[in-house]
């Protein structure tokens, strides 16, 4: 493979990443599922089931995410190995999460690392296997926006 394949590959699979990233914080459930394979398996949170395909996968985050006012996924840093038409990508996101407590709204602030496994389907690459595995977090009171 050309270095200027190697470097559009890593390019877009990037881009299926923060796809992914902006669809859930949006809660674009289709977008979301869209960067997944029919048949994928993901793990999340280091439970047990592995979610089926991206339909699993917006199933699972659909009824964690409810609780919440607000989210926000900001990608850090992501390692790419490519190998034809298969690529593995250790990301790393932290993810700032706005819940309210009776009237008090606080954020859950939480890092993750994402361990994944991409194939080409066409001229995409998809989430085909997916490991999500917090690290750390910390939550605080939500500070009222000043504007």
């Amino acid at each position: 493979m050309s270095n200027f394949a190697s470097v559009v590959d890593k390019i877009a699979i990037r881009e299926t990443i923060e796809n992914y990233l902006n669809f859930l914080d949006a809660q674009n459930w289709s977008g979301v599922a869209s960067c997944f394979t029919a048949r994928s398996q993901s793990q999340y949170n280091f439970e047990p089931d592995l979610l089926q395909g991206g339909d699993g996968v917006v199933t699972w985050l659909h009824s964690r995410l409810a609780a919440y006012l607000g989210t926000d996924h900001a990608l850090s840093n992501l390692r790419l190995e490519v190998d034809g038409d298969v690529a593995l990508c250790d990301s790393r996101v932290t993810a700032s999460l706005l819940y309210a407590v009776g009237e008090e709204r606080r954020v859950a602030v939480r890092a993750i690392r994402y361990r994944d496994k991409l194939r080409r389907e066409g001229d995409r690459w998809l989430i085909h296997e997916r490991r999500h595995e917090p690290q750390w977090q910390y939550d605080v009171p939500a500070a009222a926006l000043q504007v």
